[in-house]
């Protein structure tokens, strides 16, 4: 028999010491149906004026909007390609970037108010959740807050990327780790689902979509453009003009309890 390993050890840790925090936790469930990422996080944090940590960050998009808010933001990305393209990117106002992962936040201790995965916790190895939280939980200050965002492995969409890139058991490790290692730490946990409006023109769009990505490496551009996967893609999208729906669910943490 295989001996447990170490982040298996915490998960039960954490279980084992959960239910006897003295705060009772809550959690609510919201069903905002069609929506967006930026108007449903609007509907729900107030960032003006604070000290976001962009964590998993791409091309900085996530950083401008909040910047907009009124946020200051520290965008982190371990991927050394997107990495070079954000060191070269115009300067966005009160937004910096560092190379990174969120296990390793180059920030202060309890300095921070929010920190925000957008579609970039389940690209954590599931080995690294237990220092990835730890992290977390040093760097937010006591009336912090965790967002996040992760596209739920249902639909149109999913049905065609699973031929190529299956993302399914990664992204339930993600809410795993979440459910184990962060809410419990937390007084009020918000589910928030919704459906966002994805419109592709054509096939070819969504193929380039997906084979220019730079931080995939579990697949190449040859298994984005199989003749299976194209097909997929235009049984599905043709009877409905490639108007799609990607279904969202996003883990909402706040009120750290002490």
């Amino acid at each position: 028999m295989s001996q447990p390993s170490a982040d298996d050890k915490l998960y039960d840790l954490i279980e084992q010491i959960s239910p006897r925090l003295k705060k009772p936790m809550i959690k609510t469930q919201h069903d905002l149906g069609i929506s967006s990422n930026l108007a449903a996080m609007d509907q729900f944090l107030n960032v003006d004026g604070k000290f976001i940590i962009d964590a998993g960050c791409g091309d900085m998009s996530l950083s401008r909007e909040l910047s907009k808010r009124g946020a200051r933001v520290l965008a982190i990305d371990p991927d050394p390609i997107q990495a070079a393209k954000n060191q070269k990117a115009d300067t966005i106002a009160n937004v910096g970037f560092a190379q990174s992962g969120a296990d390793a936040i180059p920030v202060e201790s309890h300095s921070v108010d929010g920190v925000i995965f957008s579609y970039s916790l389940h690209h954590v190895p599931k080995e690294l959740y237990p220092a990835v939280f730890k992290e977390l939980f040093r760097v937010l200050n006591p009336n912090g807050f965790i967002y996040v965002i992760e596209p739920v492995a249902s639909g149109h969409l999913n049905e065609v990327m699973s031929l190529f890139h299956d993302e399914k058991a990664v992204r339930q490790a993600a809410q795993e780790a979440i459910d184990k290692l962060a809410a419990p730490r937390f007084k009020n946990t918000s589910v928030i689902e919704y459906r966002i409006p994805v419109q592709y023109t054509s096939w070819e769009e969504y193929a380039e979509k997906y084979a220019s990505k730079s931080y995939n490496t579990n697949y190449t551009e040859r298994q984005v453009r199989d003749e299976k996967v194209e097909k997929r893609f235009l049984d599905l999208g043709k009877p409905i003009g490639f108007k799609f729906e990607s279904p969202m669910r996003v883990t909402y943490l706040h009120c750290v309890l002490h």
